[in-house]
Protein backbone atom coordinates (compact mmCIF):
# COMPACT_ATOMS: atom_id res chain seq x y z
CA UNK A 1 0.00 0.00 0.00
CA UNK A 2 1.26 3.35 -0.40
CA UNK A 3 -0.25 5.65 1.73
CA UNK A 4 0.58 8.64 -0.27
CA UNK A 5 -0.98 7.87 -3.58
CA UNK A 6 -4.20 6.95 -1.24
CA UNK A 7 -4.02 10.36 0.38
CA UNK A 8 -3.74 11.83 -3.63
CA UNK A 9 -6.59 9.84 -4.32
CA UNK A 10 -8.73 11.02 -0.99
CA UNK A 11 -8.14 14.55 -2.52
CA UNK A 12 -9.24 13.89 -5.62
CA UNK A 13 -12.54 12.76 -4.85
CA UNK A 14 -13.06 16.62 -2.91
CA UNK A 15 -13.13 18.05 -6.31
CA UNK A 16 -16.09 15.45 -7.59
CA UNK A 17 -18.73 17.90 -8.86
CA UNK A 18 -16.88 20.72 -9.13
CA UNK A 19 -14.09 20.14 -12.00
CA UNK A 20 -16.01 19.50 -15.23
CA UNK A 21 -14.79 19.33 -17.72
CA UNK A 22 -11.53 18.59 -15.65
CA UNK A 23 -10.67 15.82 -14.32
CA UNK A 24 -10.47 15.36 -10.57
CA UNK A 25 -6.75 15.25 -9.67
CA UNK A 26 -4.97 14.64 -6.38
CA UNK A 27 -1.24 15.81 -5.04
CA UNK A 28 1.35 14.97 -2.56
CA UNK A 29 4.22 15.80 -2.27
CA UNK A 30 6.80 13.96 0.69
CA UNK A 31 10.22 15.19 1.10
CA UNK A 32 12.14 12.89 3.81
CA UNK A 33 8.79 10.70 4.56
CA UNK A 34 7.23 13.83 5.62
CA UNK A 35 4.08 15.39 4.04
CA UNK A 36 4.88 19.56 2.83
CA UNK A 37 2.51 19.51 0.56
CA UNK A 38 -1.16 19.10 -0.34
CA UNK A 39 -3.23 19.83 -3.26
CA UNK A 40 -6.36 18.77 -5.01
CA UNK A 41 -8.60 20.63 -8.08
CA UNK A 42 -11.03 22.41 -7.13
CA UNK A 43 -12.71 24.13 -9.55
CA UNK A 44 -12.38 24.53 -13.58
CA UNK A 45 -10.29 26.86 -14.48
CA UNK A 46 -8.51 27.38 -11.41
CA UNK A 47 -5.23 26.29 -10.03
CA UNK A 48 -4.27 22.59 -10.61
CA UNK A 49 -3.88 19.90 -8.16
CA UNK A 50 0.23 20.22 -8.44
CA UNK A 51 0.33 23.71 -8.66
CA UNK A 52 -1.67 23.99 -5.05
CA UNK A 53 0.75 21.52 -3.36
CA UNK A 54 3.88 23.23 -5.00
CA UNK A 55 2.71 26.77 -3.15
CA UNK A 56 2.17 24.81 0.43
CA UNK A 57 5.94 22.54 -0.14
CA UNK A 58 7.17 26.40 -1.03
CA UNK A 59 11.37 25.18 -1.35
CA UNK A 60 10.34 21.98 1.13
CA UNK A 61 9.77 20.68 -3.04
CA UNK A 62 13.16 20.90 -3.90
CA UNK A 63 14.71 17.04 -3.89
CA UNK A 64 10.96 16.02 -2.96
CA UNK A 65 8.39 13.09 -4.40
CA UNK A 66 5.35 14.10 -6.02
CA UNK A 67 2.37 11.26 -5.51
CA UNK A 68 -0.55 12.78 -8.12
CA UNK A 69 -3.41 10.81 -9.29
CA UNK A 70 -2.71 11.65 -12.85
CA UNK A 71 -0.04 12.61 -15.24
CA UNK A 72 0.63 16.17 -14.79
CA UNK A 73 -0.73 18.26 -17.88
CA UNK A 74 1.63 19.80 -20.39
CA UNK A 75 0.02 21.80 -22.26
CA UNK A 76 -1.63 25.52 -22.44
CA UNK A 77 -5.05 25.32 -21.43
CA UNK A 78 -6.89 27.96 -19.57
CA UNK A 79 -4.02 27.40 -16.35
CA UNK A 80 -0.20 26.95 -17.54
CA UNK A 81 1.03 23.50 -18.08
CA UNK A 82 1.59 21.75 -14.82
CA UNK A 83 4.63 19.95 -15.76
CA UNK A 84 6.74 23.12 -15.92
CA UNK A 85 6.18 24.00 -12.47
CA UNK A 86 6.82 20.45 -10.86
CA UNK A 87 10.70 20.84 -13.01
CA UNK A 88 10.72 24.30 -11.90
CA UNK A 89 9.96 23.53 -8.60
CA UNK A 90 12.95 20.82 -8.37
CA UNK A 91 11.09 17.53 -7.69
CA UNK A 92 13.31 14.69 -8.14
CA UNK A 93 10.46 12.15 -8.64
CA UNK A 94 6.96 11.78 -9.33
CA UNK A 95 4.74 8.72 -8.96
CA UNK A 96 1.50 8.83 -10.52
CA UNK A 97 -1.55 6.37 -10.29
CA UNK A 98 -2.11 6.76 -14.09
CA UNK A 99 -1.27 8.37 -17.26
CA UNK A 100 -3.76 11.17 -18.63
CA UNK A 101 -5.99 9.43 -21.61
CA UNK A 102 -6.06 12.56 -22.83
CA UNK A 103 -4.59 13.09 -26.43
CA UNK A 104 -3.16 16.70 -25.65
CA UNK A 105 -1.15 15.17 -22.79
CA UNK A 106 -0.69 11.46 -22.80
CA UNK A 107 2.59 10.56 -21.93
CA UNK A 108 4.10 13.64 -23.28
CA UNK A 109 3.69 15.05 -19.06
CA UNK A 110 5.52 11.85 -17.87
CA UNK A 111 8.54 12.51 -20.85
CA UNK A 112 9.05 16.23 -19.87
CA UNK A 113 9.97 15.16 -17.06
CA UNK A 114 11.81 12.55 -17.45
CA UNK A 115 14.01 14.79 -19.63
CA UNK A 116 14.37 17.35 -17.10
CA UNK A 117 16.01 14.45 -14.97
CA UNK A 118 13.18 13.36 -13.01
CA UNK A 119 12.24 9.76 -12.39
CA UNK A 120 8.72 8.93 -12.94
CA UNK A 121 6.90 5.96 -11.61
CA UNK A 122 3.52 5.05 -12.25
CA UNK A 123 1.98 2.75 -9.41
CA UNK A 124 -0.22 0.66 -11.57
CA UNK A 125 -2.37 -0.62 -7.77
CA UNK A 126 -3.74 2.70 -7.77
CA UNK A 127 -4.67 2.55 -11.69
CA UNK A 128 -7.89 1.59 -11.57
CA UNK A 129 -8.81 4.11 -9.17
CA UNK A 130 -7.69 6.64 -10.44
CA UNK A 131 -9.56 5.82 -13.63
CA UNK A 132 -12.71 5.91 -12.13
CA UNK A 133 -12.29 9.17 -10.73
CA UNK A 134 -11.23 10.05 -14.22
CA UNK A 135 -14.54 9.11 -15.44
CA UNK A 136 -16.59 10.11 -13.04
CA UNK A 137 -15.69 13.70 -12.95
CA UNK A 138 -14.88 15.06 -16.51
CA UNK A 139 -16.87 15.57 -19.33
CA UNK A 140 -16.04 12.56 -22.12
CA UNK A 141 -13.88 13.88 -24.71
CA UNK A 142 -13.39 17.21 -23.22
CA UNK A 143 -9.94 18.87 -23.51
CA UNK A 144 -9.03 19.70 -20.65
Amino acid sequence: MNRHLEEALDLAAQGLGRVSPNPAVGAVIVRDDVVVGRGFHTWSGVKHAEIIALEQAGELARGATLYLTLEPCSHQGRTPPCVAAVIAAGIKKVVAATQDPNPQVHGSGFRALQNAGIEVEIDSTYSARATKLLSTSCTPDAPW
